[in-house]
């Protein structure tokens, strides 16, 4: 039998280790995970406020949340309770909380500001609203011109961009979390990069979204030979020697404001 070899870390996710946990989410606080996915993000809030607190992950995937609901929990985390529910319309009533976090959700629903504002309407008085979305860039870049890099950047925005996504929407961040009533306490970016000593997540990336790209029209079946790609992107970042400025994150939150 043979053992699978763990797909790399996806480092598009390291920035939020450094946001969520210091932007004032504490123990006991009830916390709404916003197209939840696998999870993730849903068990790095539930270790914040600990085993006294309560974590509601939503999501439309019934895929994606079977996946959340497999992962194990630990007696230090909070219980987490996984709903499907469609973001680009009216939410079931949830209760109220006392942070809403996401992590690149709001960049794939039809109307990001009316989301927020109906999040706003779960908000307890000054509830934290938190979320790290992305943005479409001149990128990557670093040593070298990378044109296997290029390419599955390219194909990768294309193909958010034919299903209908906002591959503008992090610049836009803070204004949309401001106009939906929260006051903004911490607005910055942070670039996502590859060092040289990691291995590259890309080709696991490209796999997972072949699928996608096929169905868009971004790539003809049978078009993209994925194993020439994985070994043009080890040659790429091998040769580049350096730091690869894959993409770029902007990290985002606001407190509600309380005279409502």
């Amino acid at each position: 039998m043979s053992l699978q070899t763990p797909a790399p870390a996806n480092p598009a996710n390291v920035p939020s280790a450094r946001f969520f946990p210091h932007i004032g989410i504490t123990a006991d606080m009830r916390v709404l995970d916003v197209g939840c996915g696998n999870g993730d993000l849903s068990r790095a809030m539930a270790t914040l406020v600990g085993p006294a607190g309560e974590v509601i992950g939503i999501d439309r995937s019934e895929e994606a949340l079977a996946s959340a609901q497999a992962a194990p929990l630990h007696l230090e985390m909070a219980p987490i309770c996984y709903q499907t529910a469609d973001l680009s319309a009216e939410l079931p009533d949830l209760g109220q909380f006392d942070a809403i976090v996401g992590r690149r959700v709001l960049m794939y629903l039809p109307d990001a500001a009316a989301t927020l504002i109906r999040l706003a309407r779960l908000a307890k008085p000054g509830a934290i609203l938190a979320f790290q979305e992305h943005a479409r860039a001149d990128l990557p870049t670093g040593v070298g011109e990378l044109p296997a890099h290029r390419q599955c950047y390219r194909m990768a925005w294309d193909t958010v961009a034919a299903e209908g996504g906002d591959v503008a929407l992090g610049y836009r961040l803070a204004s949309l979390i401001r106009a939906a009533g929260f006051a903004i306490e911490h607005a910055r970016s942070e670039g996502v990069l590859i060092q040289p000593w990691e291995e590259s997540f890309l080709p696991t990336l490209m796999q997972v979204m072949l699928p996608r790209m096929i169905e868009k029209g971004v790539v003809r079946k049978g078009e993209l030979d994925l194993d020439t790609l994985a070994h043009r992107i080890d040659e790429e970042h091998r040769a580049a020697d350096g730091t690869i400025f894959w993409d770029l994150a902007f990290l985002v939150s606001g407190r509600h404001k309380s005279d409502r």
